[in-house]
């Protein structure tokens, strides 16, 4: 294990430390540091990540602690990071930027944690990631841009969270996806749930579990059944069914088309009326005849 340096957990001191002394140098009191690039801090009732870190580091351990956020400019320091893994903590949110500097990490585990959404972009600079786990969270949200950029990430997990509908736009950005796992949430099989099962059927190799393990609650029934039983003839009346975004397109193109259909009642009016007051009358033509 590397020598703790109690004075340089001293937040006024942390600067010194992190510029002068060497890479590799620095190692939490509460953590196992059995190479300058891996430290392991699992399952020390952490409230908090531990600092500082040796520079270099590679490779975090820092699960199964009580660590309600990661820290915006924990990339910035620790930008070398490869695998990281903050898997059962008390994470609920990420703040925007926070994967700002991590342009080396590969493997990322935030499951068992308090995530509820994930929002548009929030991995964008984690363009090398391969594996990304964040199964047994409460996530009901992610947002269709959640996973740009995340061209290189090969396995997802999305298992047992609160989903009830996923948009196939967030996993369309994936192109080297090998292993999804969606078992474990309340899927809806309702008419905006038909667009997905039609990505799981063709990348059904893809599904870690299989179509077998993942289960949707029909509306009407309230009966929940395995995918494996449905086929796309189960959605085939979603077809002539217009969702609320349709509806609303389909009214606003109503009301855009009679506005514009009496505003130019209205200009044409106008027009007739200006060319009826400008020609000359019947009257005029027939004194200038007689003149």
């Amino acid at each position: 294990m590397l020598p703790c340096l109690p004075l340089c957990r001293r937040p006024p001191l942390l600067f010194l430390c992190l510029v002068f002394l060497p890479l590799g140098h620095l190692c939490p009191a509460v953590c196992s540091c059995m190479d300058y690039h891996t430290i392991d801090c699992r399952d020390q009732g952490l409230p908090r990540v531990p600092s500082p870190f040796p520079l270099d580091v590679r490779k975090l351990l820092i699960a199964d602690n009580n660590i309600q956020e990661i820290p915006a400019d924990f990339f910035i320091f620790y930008s070398d990071l490869v695998y990281l893994d903050f898997s059962n903590n008390s994470i609920a949110t990420l703040e925007d930027g926070t994967f700002s500097s991590s342009s080396k990490l590969v493997y990322l585990d935030l499951s068992y944690n308090n995530l509820t959404q994930l929002e548009a972009g929030i991995f964008k600079s984690a363009e090398k990631l391969i594996k990304l786990s964040l199964g047994n969270n409460n996530l009901a949200e992610v947002a269709e841009g959640a996973f740009e950029s995340l061209e290189q990430l090969q396995v997802l997990e999305l298992n047992d969270n609160n989903l009830q509908t996923l948009s196939v736009a967030a996993l369309e950005t994936l192109p080297n996806l090998r292993s999804v796992r969606l078992e474990g949430n309340p899927w809806l099989c309702d008419c905006d749930f038909a667009s997905l099962f039609s990505w799981l059927e063709e990348n059904a190799s893809k599904l870690q579990k299989g179509l077998n393990e993942i289960q949707c609650t029909v509306p009407v029934e309230e009966i929940t059944i395995f995918l494996s039983e449905l086929t796309e003839a189960s959605f085939r009346d979603c077809k002539f069914n217009l969702s609320l975004t349709d509806l609303i397109i389909i009214i606003f193109s109503g009301v855009a088309v009679s506005i514009a259909a009496i505003a130019s009642s209205f200009v044409l009016a106008l027009i007739v009326n200006c060319f009826q007051r400008c020609a000359p009358s019947k009257d005029d033509e027939e004194e200038d005849e007689d003149d």
